[in-house]
Formats: structure tokens, C-alpha cells, sequence
């Protein structure tokens, strides 16, 4: 594209896919919120239902009806172009609505493309701006091609206004990409087996159990009881019985864990150009996302058993966001070597190579005052339930929740490190794993000082240092340090002649 030429001048349609992408994504929102009465439907025959239900299913067809006939009409009525540097959205069936999005004030641009997107043969664009409470716009359906040179376009006119006509970034036109990390199936299948496998085990439990109870709450308790005689019992009666089902249970977990991060994961690549990242990914739901370096708020990089056995880290890469957009908009890179780790960290901060950082710990008061509440307290629960009861089965909580959370908050507290630098703050906390967290300090935009009562006794404070990519809490410092870390904190932010994004 020549650097006068002006693309998207005449408003424009989405490819004619948008009709197929609305009607997939309210039949998707239907499902959603209607599956219950889909099942009263299929397990209840019409002579069982009320006039009342009758009236009601009759309803919800026909505003479901009519709720796709107005998507039909909102693409027609939907328009996009470019002006005076500002991207223009006009829609709205009844209500019209027009957009303004200066370019300056556009945070971030991504580009997606699910299982529909992709037998389409289109794209969705989605574009975050400054000051929204979400992602300010989605074009649903565009073209590659037309996606990615309004991509280009926008970002290239960002470039322009934050460089100085005549500089070397002004004029070195478009920027070359190198390749930093690139993760292949093998490597996605190793970094699959380090993944949180007892998450995903909670996860499908509570699955399960709502679908159960909200299954047998819809259809009534006569078909839920046929259902129930046709099913295997589930139920095991023997320690076996418990020991397989979690065993199989921790199976089924690995395999789901597994399968979602080489989905998710699927064909990685990394690149770095002069002043940005940018990261492709995905198998059935693929995503590009492009990250400016200026934007970057805070680095965080961590491991567990396994990672460390293997070497690798999983990193994550906050940039400034807005509103309630959150983890989405981070780059997030699930296996990653330590000079990779190092690489990004060295692009992103300069001056952070050769940095040297002061060391601080946290005060015994942490594990003295949180082991009152996550050992204490639940010994004593079930030690009552014991006592009750008399079952011995409750013995085995009430001696372990207060030993295991006095080691556990015990080893938090002795590992827990503040490192400040002249111009970096570093943290690194964990148990089994640890976390890293690195921040400039010219990024921070408030800091608090926050003292309960327990901590006012003995002169202790929980430090809160705030970003527009996250936050950042040190617990139990002495006051003085703390008091200090935030006059310090303030001192670089006020004096730096950074731009914190």
C-alpha cells in the first residue's frame, strides 16, 4: 500500500457470510438460554403441558422469529469506511446508529476466524478502543485480504502520528518480522501434559452436576427417572469404586486438557518486529493478535514441577487495556525457554538487562494470620463433626487442613521476594511453582497502602501497585518499607519522561 493511498474511503458491507454468521449466532444464543425448554418438549408429549406452556413456547418461536428477520436486516443496514482518519460504523435497524473511532484512540485490533469463519472463507475483525467497557466494535465477516489491509491501514497511520516526520522510524516503512517462537504438535504435546489437569477435573464435575440438576428441576421427576433406569449406576459403593472414578476422572481431565491446548495452541508462532509482538494461533478457532511494545505494562512468566523438569515457562504478556476487556487481550504463550523468556523481556524493557535488584521478603505474620482461617478454622469445623458424629472419616481433615496449610502458607511466606531496582520492580511467589512478575515502574499508575488491624499492631502493610495491564500486591512489609516503596514508586513515575503507553 503507497503511503498516500487512502483505502475504505466509500462505506462498505460486510461479505454476504454475515447473514450466515448472524443466524449461526442466535441459533447459538437460542441454544444457550432454551436448551431446558427443548427438554421439556422432548421428554414431555403436548397433552402433559399446560395452555400456559403451550402460549409460552409459542411465543418464544415467534420472538425468536422475529429476532432473525431484524439480524437479516441489520447487515443491509450495516456500513463501515475510513475518514479523516477515523473508522465510521453506521448501523441500526430501527434506531440508527453512527461510530466514530479516531485512530489514535484504537487500543488494540484482532483478527479471529472460527470453524464457520473458515468454511466461509472470511474473518472477524475486532477492534478495542480507549475508554470502552468492552470491544468497541466486531466486523463480523471481511474478506482476508480486506481485514487485513484495514488492519495495516489503521495501524500504520498510529505509527505515523506517534513518530516525528523525518525520524528513522518515520521513514523506514514497513517493519520486517523475525521469527522469536514457533511451538510444533510435539511441543504443544509436552506443554499439554504440564498443564492445571485438576482445574479441568473441577471444571467437568461442576459441569456435570449442573447439567444434572438442571436436567432433572426441568423435565419433572417421572422422565428423570426413566432416564435414571436406562443410565449404569455411576454410584460406587467400595474405596475402589471411589479410587477408580477419580481415576478415571483425572483420565478424562488430562485428555480434555490435552486436546484444548493443542487446539488452542495449534501451529503457534511468535514474531517481533521493531516496536511490536504479534502471535498466531489456533486450530478449529484461529486468532492473530498484534501487541505494541509501548503498551506492555507487566511481564509474567512461571512454572511448575513439570514445566521445570521440562525448562519451560509459561508466559504472559500484559499490554494496557480498557474497560472489562481482561485476559483475552494479553499475549499468552504456554511454553517458552528461559532465553526466550529473556528475549521478550529485553525488547520490551529497556534497561532491564544488567538491572541489579535489592531483595525483599515478607513478614511470619502472613502464615501466622492466614493459617487462622485455612488451617484453624476448617480443623476445627470438621473437628466438630467428629465430635458429633463420631465418624473417624472426618479425623483425617481436621489434623490435615492445619497441617498442610501451615507448611503451605509457611513455604509461601519464605519464598516470597520483592526486588526493586532503580527503575524495575520484580516479585516471585509460589509453592510447588513460582511466578514472576516484572513491572517498570514508570508504567504504575497508583500505588496504596492498605493496614487491618492486625497488621496495624505489629507495623505491617499489603502494598498495591496498580496498572492499566494489572495489579500488582505485595502483603505484609514492614510499614516503613512500604511507605518508602511508594514515595519511591510516585518519584520515578512523576519523573520518568516515558510514555507509560
Amino acid at each position: 500500500m503507497r503511503k498516500n493511498e487512502q483505502p475504505f474511503q466509500v462505506p462498505q458491507r460486510q461479505s454476504e457470510a454475515a447473514i450466515i454468521i448472524f443466524i449461526y449466532n442466535f441459533l447459538v444464543r437460542i441454544l444457550r438460554g432454551a436448551w431446558p425448554i427443548l427438554l421439556v418438549l422432548l421428554f414431555r408429549s403436548g397433552d402433559e403441558q399446560s395452555r400456559w406452556e403451550i402460549l409460552t413456547n409459542g411465543l418464544v418461536l415467534f420472538g425468536g422469529l422475529f429476532s432473525l428477520g431484524v439480524s437479516i436486516v441489520a447487515y443491509y443496514r450495516y456500513f463501515y469506511h475510513v475518514k479523516d482518519e477515523q473508522l465510521i460504523i453506521q448501523q441500526g435497524v430501527f434506531n440508527r446508529s453512527r461510530t466514530k473511532l479516531p485512530f489514535e484512540r484504537i487500543q488494540n485490533l484482532h483478527i479471529e476466524q472460527n470453524v464457520l469463519h473458515r468454511l466461509l472463507s472470511v474473518v472477524s475483525l475486532r477492534i478495542e478502543s480507549a475508554g470502552s467497557t468492552g470491544s468497541e466494535v466486531t466486523i463480523d465477516a471481511l474478506k482476508r485480504p480486506e481485514a487485513e489491509l484495514l488492519w495495516d491501514y489503521i495501524f500504520e497511520q498510529k505509527e505515523e502520528s506517534a513518530t516525528e516526520p523525518g525520524s528513522e522510524a518515520a521513514t523506514a516503512g514497513p517493519q520486517p518480522s523475525s521469527l522469536v517462537l514457533q511451538l510444533r504438535l510435539a511441543d504443544l504435546l509436552r506443554v499439554g501434559v504440564t498443564q492445571n489437569h485438576l482445574a479441568t477435573a473441577g471444571v467437568i464435575v461442576g459441569g456435570v452436576f449442573g447439567f444434572v440438576f438442571t436436567v432433572a428441576g426441568t423435565i419433572g421427576k417421572e422422565a428423570w427417572e426413566k432416564i435414571s433406569e436406562l443410565s449404569p449406576r455411576l454410584q460406587p459403593d467400595t474405596f475402589m469404586g471411589y479410587v477408580n472414578l477419580a481415576v478415571a476422572l483425572f483420565v478424562v481431565a488430562f485428555v480434555v486438557t490435552l486436546l484444548r491446548t493443542v487446539s488452542r495452541y495449534y501451529q503457534l508462532r511468535f514474531y517481533e518486529q521493531r516496536d511490536a509482538f504479534s502471535l498466531h494461533a489456533g486450530l478449529l478457532n484461529r486468532r492473530e493478535a498484534r501487541m505494541q511494545k509501548r503498551k506492555i505494562q507487566l511481564v509474567r512468566w512461571a512454572d511448575n514441577p513439570l514445566r521445570r523438569l521440562l525448562g519451560l515457562y509459561r508466559l504472559s504478556i500484559h499490554q494496557a487495556v480498557s474497560g472489562r476487556v481482561g485476559r483475552r487481550e494479553n499475549i499468552s504463550i504456554p511454553g517458552c525457554r528461559q532465553a526466550q523468556v529473556d528475549d521478550v523481556l529485553h525488547s520490551s524493557f529497556e534497561g532491564v538487562k544488567g538491572a541489579a535488584f535489592e531483595t525483599h521478603g515478607i513478614s511470619k505474620h502472613y502464615y501466622l494470620w492466614f493459617w487462622r482461617f485455612y488451617g484453624l478454622l476448617p480443623g476445627l469445623i470438621f473437628g466438630g463433626l467428629w465430635w458429633f458424629f463420631g465418624e473417624p472419616r472426618f479425623a483425617l481433615p481436621a489434623f490435615g487442613f492445619p497441617i498442610l496449610a501451615l507448611i503451605y502458607l509457611r513455604v509461601y511466606q519464605q519464598r516470597f521476594q520483592l526486588g526493586v531496582s532503580a527503575a524495575y520492580l520484580r516479585t516471585v511467589r509460589g509453592v510447588l511453582g513460582r511466578s514472576y512478575d516484572l513491572l517498570p515502574m514508570y508504567k504504575v499508575q497508583s500505588v496504596s497502602i492498605t493496614q487491618s488491624f492486625y497488621q496495624r499492631r505489629r507495623q505491617l502493610a499489603t502494598v498495591q501497585l496498580f496498572t492499566a495491564g494489572g495489579d500488582l500486591a505485595v502483603p505484609f512489609v514492614p510499614l516503613r518499607l512500604a511507605r518508602a516503596l511508594q514515595d519511591y514508586v510516585l518519584y520515578q513515575v512523576e519523573s520518568s519522561q516515558e510514555e507509560w503507553m
